[in-house]
């Protein structure tokens, strides 16, 4: 996957693979190629999810924490 690949455009990819594979017309040597396209789109995205995901907690963590300790909430 290019590092340069939002997930936006990474999810509208996978969106069109999943619709054309859908439709079944596709060849069965094209759809193996798609289906494997759509494995690494998925992944692609769900690493993307789960890096955001592990932001917001971290944010969260610091909102929770200055809180608490009446700390600067803009500080790393």
């Amino acid at each position: 996957m290019s590092k340069d690949l939002t997930f936006e455009q990474a999810n509208a990819q996978l969106e069109e693979i999943v619709s054309k594979m859908e439709k079944g017309d596709v060849p069965l040597e094209d759809c193996m190629v798609m289906y494997e396209k759509a494995y690494k789109l998925l992944n692609y995205c769900t690493k993307k999810l789960e890096e955001c995901k592990g932001q917001i907690v971290d944010i969260n963590d610091r909102i929770e924490k200055a809180k608490t300790n009446n700390d600067n909430l803009f500080e790393d």
